[in-house]
Formats: C-alpha cells, sequence, structure tokens
C-alpha cells in the first residue's frame, strides 16, 4: 500500500501543464460557498451517480455483450463490430470521458465534505465511503475498458492541478484495483453499519444506494483481476453473511428481469423511473434487447401486447449458435438438433414441419416442455425462458426467426413493458447475488477446493432447475463448468466480456463462436480492450499511447 501511494504521490507532481479530459469541468460549488448543510453535502453525493448512467447504455450490450462468444448484433455501429481503432474510440470515448467525470466528482465530494464543519461526523463518514464506493465503480470500468490509465485521488479544482495530471502515464491496471480493494476495506466498509442502514442488502438501504454490498463486490472483483483468491473469498463471505441462503424461495428466478426493480438479489442497478407526465429517467439498453419490431404490437411476427408499438426496428442481438440455437448455421432439411453442441443445451423448441419456401423444417415453442420442466426427460434449464426470445409463452406463437432458422433473441428479462421509442424505463443489474456465488465457486476452484467450490456452483444450477454436478475430471474441467455457468446464468447482463478478457481468452473465444462475418473480420487480439481516445494521448504529448493496436498498424 504506501509502495504505490508513493508512487501516486511521485507521478501527480512530477509534472505540468493542462487537462486530463478533453473538457473542462469542474460541476460542484467551491467548498468556500457550498457544503454548509447536511442537505447540500446529500445533494452532491447523489451528483456522482450521474455519470454511471450515461456509461451504461445501449453502446455497452454491443461494446461487453455483442463481442463475445454468445451474442451478437447486426448493426453497423463500430462497436458492434469491433472497428475500433485510438483515432475512432467511439465508446470508448464515452467511458473515458464519463469515467472520469465520475472519478473528479468522487474526489471532490470526499475531500470536500471531509473538509466541512457543518455535519457531524457520523454522518460525513457514511457520505464519503458512499462516494468511495462509486470511484472504485468508475476505476472499475476505466480499467476493464482501457487496461492501465491515468491514476489519481486528488481534488481537480485548480489549473495548477489539472496541469500536473496532463502528463498522467498509464498506472498499471492491477495496481489501480489493489488501491481501490484496500480503500473500500478500510475507508469505506467500517462506516457501513447496521444501525445506519448501509450494512444490508441493496434493497433494503434507502434508495437502493452504494453501501457495503456494493463495495465488497468491487472488492472481490478486483481481487479476482489481480489473483488474490484469498481476499476475494474474504469479501465475499462477508457478501454471503448479508445475503445468507440462496434459493427459490427467497430469490425467486422471475426477479432476474430488469422490468422487476430492485429485487433482494440485486447488489447494484441504475436506477430509472417513469412518473405520471412520462419518461423521467429512462435508459435505451432494451431497444437492443428485443426482438425486431414489425408493425404496431407485433415484433418478429408475433403480437405481443404491452411492449410498446412505436420501438424503432433495430439490429437487436441474437445468440450465436454455439451459445443457444436450435440448429446450427446453414443447415437445411435436417431434423439434427444443435441443441447438444451448444453451450447452453436444450432451449424448449421442437421441429415441427417442412416449409418448401424456406428449404428446411420449422421449428415451434414446445409448450408442453414448458409445462412439465422437462426436454426429453431432463430437467429444463428454467433461465432459458428469461434468457431467450422464443415468442409469445402464453400461446405458443413462435417468432418468425427463430421459426425459420432456429436462432434466438434476448428474451423478457431484458424486455421493457410500455417501452416508448428507444427509452425504457428497466432498472440496468450490474451486479447480483447469484454472480457473486459463482465467484466464490471460481475462487475455491482454484484454490482446488472442490467440495466448496461445488456448494456454491450448485446453489445456482439448483434454482434453475437443473441438476447438479458431482463429479469433474480435473479442476481444468471444473473451471471450464463454472465459466459456462456463468454464461447461462449472466448472459446480456454486461459481464461476458470483462469476463473473457480476465481469463485471457477474449480473441480465440470470441472469433471461434461469432456468427458475425463483420465482426470476425475485424477483430484483433488488441480489441481485447479499447485503445485511450487519440485526442487525449495527443494531449499528453503522448505519454498515453497504446503500443497493443500499433503492432497492428491502427492509428
Amino acid at each position: 500500500m504506501k509502495k504505490i501511494l508513493l508512487y501516486i504521490s511521485l507521478v501527480l507532481f512530477a509534472f505540468s501543464s493542462c487537462n486530463l479530459l478533453d473538457e473542462t469541468d469542474v460541476p460542484f460549488p467551491q467548498e468556500e460557498t457550498y457544503y454548509k448543510t447536511e442537505n447540500q453535502c446529500r445533494s452532491v453525493v447523489n451528483g456522482v451517480y450521474i455519470p454511471i448512467v450515461n456509461i451504461i447504455t445501449s453502446n455497452a450490450t454491443l461494446a461487453w455483450e455483442a463481442c463475445t462468444d454468445l451474442w451478437y448484433s447486426g448493426s453497423s455501429t463500430q462497436d458492434a463490430q469491433c472497428n475500433i481503432t485510438p483515432s475512432k474510440p467511439e465508446f470508448g470515448a464515452t467511458v473515458w470521458r464519463q469515467g472520469y467525470r465520475g472519478v473528479n466528482l468522487c474526489n471532490d465530494a470526499i475531500a470536500d465534505i471531509g473538509k466541512t464543519t457543518a455535519v457531524s461526523d457520523s454522518i460525513k463518514n457514511v457520505m464519503i465511503a458512499e462516494c468511495r464506493v462509486m470511484r472504485a465503480l468508475y476505476y472499475y470500468y476505466l480499467t476493464n475498458m482501457f487496461n492501465g490509465v491515468p491514476f489519481y485521488t486528488c481534488e481537480v479544482k485548480t489549473y495548477a492541478v489539472e496541469d500536473s495530471l496532463r502528463y498522467l502515464p498509464r498506472t498499471d491496471a492491477n495496481k489501480i484495483r489493489q488501491f481501490m480493494y484496500d480503500d473500500l476495506k478500510t475507508n469505506a466498509l467500517p462506516y457501513f453499519t447496521s444501525s445506519n442502514g448501509y450494512y444490508a442488502r441493496t434493497s433494503e438501504i434507502s434508495g437502493n444506494r452504494a453501501g457495503a454490498p456494493l463495495a465488497l463486490m468491487l472488492m472481490a472483483k478486483f481481487a479476482m483481476w489481480y489473483g488474490d483468491w484469498d481476499s476475494a473469498i474474504s469479501a465475499l463471505d462477508e457478501l454471503e453473511g448479508i445475503y445468507g441462503e440462496f434459493n427459490e424461495t427467497r430469490y425467486p428466478l422471475a426477479n432476474i428481469m430488469w422490468s422487476v426493480k430492485n429485487p433482494s438479489e440485486s447488489i447494484f442497478e441504475i436506477q430509472h423511473e417513469y412518473d405520471v407526465n412520462g419518461v423521467m429517467k429512462a435508459g435505451t439498453i432494451a431497444k437492443f434487447m428485443m426482438p425486431p419490431r414489425d408493425s404496431s404490437y407485433y415484433f418478429n411476427g408475433v403480437l405481443l401486447y404491452g411492449y410498446g408499438n412505436s420501438v424503432p426496428n433495430v439490429s437487436s442481438l441474437r445468440t450465436n449458435f454455439r451459445f443457444a440455437g436450435f440448429r446450427t448455421k446453414g443447415s437445411g432439411k435436417s431434423q439434427e438438433s444443435n441443441t447438444a453442441n451448444s453451450l447452453f443445451g436444450a432451449v424448449p423448441l421442437t421441429y415441427d414441419e417442412y416449409d418448401s419456401s424456406i428449404g428446411r423444417y420449422t421449428v415451434k415453442i414446445d409448450m408442453d416442455a414448458i409445462a412439465s420442466g422437462l426436454i426429453n426427460g431432463s430437467p429444463m434449464d428454467k433461465r432459458a425462458l428469461y434468457k431467450f426470445g422464443l415468442g409469445n409463452l402464453e400461446n405458443g406463437e413462435t417468432f418468425t426467426n427463430v421459426k425459420n432458422y432456429g436462432y434466438l433473441w434476448c428474451g423478457p428479462e431484458f424486455w421493457c413493458p410500455g417501452i416508448i421509442n428507444s427509452n425504457d424505463s428497466n432498472n440496468y443489474r450490474l451486479f447480483r447475488y447469484a454472480d457473486a456465488l459463482l465467484m466464490l465457486a471460481e475462487c475455491y476452484c482454484v484454490e482446488q477446493n472442490s467440495s466448496k467450490s461445488l456448494h456454491y456452483l450448485n446453489l445456482v444450477r439448483t434454482r434453475a432447475g437443473v441438476e447438479e454436478i458431482s463429479s469433474f475430471s480435473g479442476y481444468e474441467d471444473l473451471m471450464l463448468q463454472i465459466r459456462n455457468e456463468r454464461a447461462r446464468e449472466l448472459a446480456g447482463e454486461l459481464h461476458r466480456k470483462f469476463d473473457l478478457v480476465r481469463w485471457g481468452i477474449w480473441y480465440n473465444q470470441t472469433y471461434s463462436n461469432t456468427n458475425n462475418s463483420k465482426l470476425k473480420a475485424n477483430m484483433r487480439p488488441c480489441h481485447e480492450y479499447y485503445p485511450i481516445p487519440d485526442v487525449q494521448c495527443s494531449y499528453s504529448g503522448y505519454i498515453l499511447d497504446n503500443p497493443t493496436y500499433k503492432e497492428y498498424d491502427m492509428n
């Protein structure tokens, strides 16, 4: 810790000149004229949540899900096709700008709330701890997106400080993560208590704010990136102590749907709301996660009342065949199901009739399987009904492209009832308890504690209605089972690319399994991380650069 602090201090004051971001943004009032009441301080804390709303958007879905082995999109956007370079950073420019805006807001709030004498220490400490958690969240996304990035924890309220930040080089991502882990453990967690309401499940914290659960989750995520499995387990054990026993009764699977706001399983989610006059706060992710609209309430040939009649017809996400598809890509008359070879396994579809106009057998929703919970005599994975868009599950009407070609859309977990144009009122759930349990399974697998690893893996499988795993052929096989389970449980929830990159398999895994030919043509190993925008590199006098992109002659 002392070495990290010393390094940061030296970097902060070794350089001089202009500003770190491509915008000068000092949104908070100065400490001399503000921070005079508790309400003023709380308004500042509220402000630190604003940039994360601008990061978790539909572009995040294209960048973090559509460019993986699970999903793809026919969107012509550069993010969906990995047509990314330092001069064309696309979504990377948004994450950079909003990520550092969030860091600056948090740094200012931590410093200035700490200085005020108008609020008691007991109240100040909780507000400061909350800002530390949000700062860690911004660095989580910055390091996951760009790997090493400039790192600082000081206020940015004078030109002298702005000048000093211009020439900050990249700090190793794992040094940032280690710093954040220690900061949360030492300077945030102790101030979240049962008595002040912040040491509880997030759904029980007033306003569903960042408290102990998000702090612990981020600590575990950080520790797993730099391979400190014991530290990750320590944080996850404490999280388990807050959330308790995991089963269908306490944490119903149906509540994973994003339209169910702030369920008990939630660890942190972006808050969106409607009021009587229309949309107050809305996002745009659902438009890419719903089947394309044909006309009025028809979505890909199926009438779905209640889901809006003005949704734009965009290039919705669909499954790669290796993830979940009823037939292999390009198969014609065959009635050989591809589900045995797909990662998700059997889905509730069955062959119907041969259609000479398309030269293949069509498929339809298997309503008997849904009613019985069995597919070919085996327990059906109940997550398929939420992860995949098959059609209307009440009357068995199958989406056209599912019926004709056997590929699946994203499912009702991500759909938004009452969506208006591109604006959805879903909450976007960034972390939930099942994720933490699978992280425990992974940590114990690395430590070769098979009984505990299987215990946490099977908790998630049992809620999904599938059989427990009782044996495996070595720890590599068990790790593969855990990785596959993360795909089945968390698909679409903005984790997949980060998981693949952390495991060191993003390029090969995605290249081998994507159905998107344009993505396959564009992607290079350097695309596992986004490049720092070239304009930012220019501001730094090219102290910041993108060496991995230079290897592929990308600028």
